[in-house]
């Protein structure tokens, strides 16, 4: 990486607080994302009392997709009870999205939690993502076309993402450009569209919402990047997930991809991976050669490239509180362990 290029860690203490934590970090809009996790409690029991089995959806999470969206609204005239119902709308579709992902991957743990589909079935898992896409639908009714499709344009995106994924499983001629382009498509599309529809609720000027949305997009990046990193890092206890489940279920990510073309055991992962004969004994010594040949370290440097791109992307916007937190982000996004 350029050193020029690198991104700077912010000061936490602008935040309130010299702690890394996302309670400092949302210090701006502590009483709005606690209305938010209200509405999400409601859908949960409404869920429950139809039948429906919300338990995992309830283990909490990071809320960054309303915060962001909070934060962006903070850009322009007050957006009132609007941000509270379209931030707990963009959580909605984030939830409904994880559902039926831990679907098509057979997944078992979610936040630590066993997932829908292990504890109540396919079926139980199908019906609960397609109920929370049916009241996404519900709470954006009426609003302007500019939320709408934006909103469509993110789900679209996930979609393609998906579809990528499935293509590439297992395929180890998967380049870094089709990677990126994959997790800009999950992730940079929709953080990037909520950065974006609360500027358009506040009614925030053209060129603050032109930043928001390159600040959501980088951001995004960044995120699934650390968040496929942490899958060879982290712990089954810590992160509520197995180590190495996105490799044992084909899903190539950029340690991957950067050992496949450098590591001197590039062949021999090569042939595990598709002859997929990825024992806990391979993984466990595939894990341990992507950090020896210097994929982990990569990944993270290309991680904190695009918290750069994000940083500089709100250059261009007036300080104010959000701005401070949005810079923290960065940081947090960087640093966390799970």
């Amino acid at each position: 990486m350029n050193a020029e290029t690198k991104h700077k860690p912010v000061n936490y203490k602008t935040i309130s607080s010299s702690e890394n934590t996302l309670a400092a970090i949302y210090q701006p809009i502590r009483h709005e994302l606690s209305l938010v996790e209200q509405e999400i409690a409601g859908v949960c029991a409404y869920m429950r009392k139809a039948g429906s089995h919300p338990e995992p959806l309830q283990t909490g999470g990071k809320r960054i997709r309303p915060a962001l969206l909070l934060l962006s609204s903070l850009f322009g005239k007050e957006p009132g009870q609007d941000a509270i119902r379209l931030a707990a709308a963009v959580e909605i579709l984030h939830l409904a999205t994880l559902v039926h992902d831990d679907l098509i991957d057979e997944s078992s743990n979610r936040r630590g939690q066993p997932t829908i589909n292990k504890q109540w079935g396919n079926n139980a898992a199908i019906l609960a993502g397609d109920y929370l896409y049916a009241l996404l639908l519900e709470y954006t009714a009426g609003y302007e076309k500019s939320i709408i499709a934006a909103l469509a344009t993110a789900l679209r995106n996930m979609v393609q993402a998906e579809l990528l994924q499935l293509n590439f499983q297992y395929n180890c001629d998967i380049t870094e450009k089709d990677y990126i382009r994959r997790i800009f498509l999950k992730s940079g599309s929709f953080l990037s569209c909520c950065c974006v529809i609360g500027a358009i609720l506040s009614g925030a000027p053209a060129y603050v919402q032109r930043a928001l949305v390159r600040y959501g997009c980088f951001l995004g990046i960044a995120f699934q990047l650390k968040d496929d990193l942490l899958d060879f890092q982290g712990n089954m206890d810590y992160m509520g997930k197995p180590v190495a489940q996105d490799l044992k279920q084909g899903v190539l990510t950029l340690p991957v991809i950067y050992a496949l073309k450098n590591s001197p055991e590039k062949k021999l992962i090569r042939s595990l991976i598709e002859n997929k004969d990825l024992t806990a004994t391979h993984l466990r010594e595939i894990v341990k050669e992507f950090a020896n040949c210097g994929a982990l370290s990569y990944s993270l440097g290309i991680a904190e490239r695009y918290t750069y791109l994000a940083g500089r992307a709100l250059a261009a916007i007036p300080a104010n509180e959000a701005k401070k937190s949005l810079e923290a982000l960065l940081d947090f996004i960087i640093l966390r362990q799970k």
